[in-house]
């Protein structure tokens, strides 16, 4: 029988719908290819760093200079960005309407030289130069105090908004925080005060004890299928030790996130055959005293986790979901976990 289950952190309701059951091949996921393209035209191909805006960060370990070969991450501004770092933050209103200049960043973060790689072919050493990556880029975007949160996501297959074939991430820095993540804030925040406990903590050892939803573990890090899952094999990707900002972490740490997050992918990509899906990083945004929920913010370290969601884009949010924000997910997540976990 179907059945609702409660979202907590994103404060919804999911339908799993048990009767419309489906297993991986019953998707009508068109295999993903490539399409074969000539690289020399490609922006972010070694040679190409002209085609590209100038550079704000990369890892080069043989020292070569900005904007030449030689790099394994490199980062830039979009060319066709969202919003602007030069743009105005200021507020202002119109009749009953208001609205802010177009402020921020969007930036985009190359994780590997190689045309063909793509992030279902990386080895550790590229998750964690990709890791580190993001790290740094937090790190200094935050040290601009108008910027309020920082959103990183990969699109993976044109159904799920990627428009390069050549492997890239996105970051796009916003003068406030959005709907989503501020009540993920507000619901882990919620949870704290009534049970003086982490809700992804709590989440976590129970996800692991009972094992039904897990896909793989190691010391640091956990990788499974979430009670309320909002999408069909929907994962989740988290620290099991707690931790509220995903910058702090460290180079020891990185092996072991590489080590679930290369061992998902694969299982992802064997079993629903390289499917399209959206990768989002959750990090707590840093506490600031001129903001108007200040207090909310406030101890955030104590009640926040960070964690990264791979959404896969299998179906297709109709009239129902986007009516009332409730979701209709029609393979358990039970289910989801075991076919990850027993694909070969």
């Amino acid at each position: 029988m179907s059945e609702f289950r409660y979202n907590y952190l994103k404060d919804t309701w999911v339908i799993i719908a048990t009767e419309r059951s489906k297993r991986p091949h019953d998707y009508n996921v068109s295999i993903y290819e490539e399409p074969i393209t000539d690289i020399s035209k490609c922006p972010f191909e070694y040679g190409n760093e002209d085609k590209t805006p100038p550079e704000i960060f990369a890892i080069r370990p043989d020292g070569s200079n900005p904007n030449t070969p030689g790099w394994l991450t490199r980062v830039f501004p979009n060319r066709y960005p969202a919003l602007r770092i030069e743009n105005s933050p200021i507020s202002e209103g119109y009749y009953i309407f208001d609205k802010k200049g177009g402020f921020g960043a969007h930036e985009v973060i190359v994780e590997t030289p190689d045309h063909f790689k793509h992030i279902q072919d990386f080895d550790q050493q590229d998750f964690i130069n990709m890791f580190i990556t993001f790290r740094e880029r937090i790190k200094s975007l935050y040290n601009d105090y108008r910027i309020k949160y920082i959103h990183i996501f990969k699109n993976h297959g044109k159904e799920a908004g990627k428009s390069l074939v050549h492997s890239h991430s996105q970051l796009i820095a916003l003068p406030m925080i959005p709907k989503q993540p501020f009540t993920m804030i507000l619901q882990s925040k919620k949870y704290f005060l009534e049970k003086e406990r982490c809700y992804t903590c709590d989440e976590i050892k129970l996800e692991s004890q009972l094992g039904e939803r897990v896909i793989y573990e190691n010391e640091n890090f956990i990788s499974y299928c979430s009670y309320a899952s909002l999408y069909p094999f929907e994962i989740k990707i988290a620290p099991k030790y707690h931790r509220h900002d995903f910058s702090t972490i460290t180079e020891d740490k990185m092996k072991d996130l590489a080590d679930v997050m290369r061992f998902t992918v694969k299982k992802l990509d064997k079993t629903l055959i390289n499917p399209p899906f959206n990768m989002v990083l959750y990090s707590a945004p840093p506490y600031r005293d001129d903001t108007i929920n200040k207090e909310i913010f406030n101890h955030i370290n104590n009640y926040f986790h960070w964690h990264i969601e791979i959404l896969p884009r299998i179906t297709t949010l109709a009239g129902f979901e986007l009516g009332t924000d409730y979701y209709i997910n029609p393979t358990p997540p039970e289910e989801a976990a075991k076919f990850l976990r027993e694909v070969v």
